[in-house]
């Protein structure tokens, strides 16, 4: 079962899309004030993976909200993961699972597992940093790893961070803590991010 409560409609195309508040235009105004609880059931049984997920609620808020929409590319200010100089420094994942894991570990710290770098980027967009994300690193296949920085109250996705324990406050930032820790390269720049326009939405 697929199960979500108090939810806007904008969380849930976010969700199904995996995409940043920013990659979204042409919304009303009740998409982010009307909430709604959704229980679904899969046509197929067993438990999907992340893409099936997505592609399970995609179908329910075009069958259930009439939501049309068309895809456009527009320069945005972006966060861009690509591979370090000397390479990533990540354990590949051969469990075969399909939903990753993204474990909370206080803050400036998560334990990802089974995940594909296109949904590390999507948590980080979601959670962590406040622009889009973007996957450039060319790896497949899924990694586990851990990441631990100073958490940047400017960076960050949701509200303000509270003030950080001295060793939480001693880590490297995110950017470096990426190089270190993971051999990958995140660099803030403008880059060219496909937006998605709304053409049609309703309301169930």
């Amino acid at each position: 079962m697929f199960t979500t409560t108090n939810t806007t409609l904008k969380d849930l195309i976010i969700f199904a899309y995996g995409i940043h508040t920013q990659q979204l235009t042409g919304a009303p105004g009740w998409l982010e004030s009307d909430k709604f609880d959704i229980t679904a059931k899969p046509e197929q049984p067993g438990i999907p993976d992340a893409t099936q997920l997505r592609t399970m609620v995609q179908k329910l808020l075009a069958e259930r909200f009439k939501l049309t929409f068309h895809r456009e590319k527009k320069e945005l200010s972006a966060y861009v993961v690509t591979v370090g100089k000397n390479g990533p420094k990540l354990a590949k994942n051969e469990s075969g699972g399909n939903l990753p894991g993204f474990g909370g570990r206080g803050p400036g710290a998560v334990g990802v597992r089974n995940s594909t770098m296109a949904e590390f980027a999507g948590f980080l967009q979601a959670r962590i940093l406040d622009r889009p994300v973007v996957d450039q690193t060319g790896l497949s296949g899924k990694w586990d790893f851990t990441l631990e920085w100073r958490p940047d109250p400017t960076q960050a996705a949701g509200a303000n961070a509270p003030q950080l324990p001295p060793e939480v406050a001693a880590r490297p930032d995110i950017f470096t803590a990426f190089q270190e820790q993971i051999g990958l390269k995140l660099e803030s720049t403008k880059t060219p991010v496909e937006v998605f326009v709304i053409d049609r939405v309703e309301k169930p």
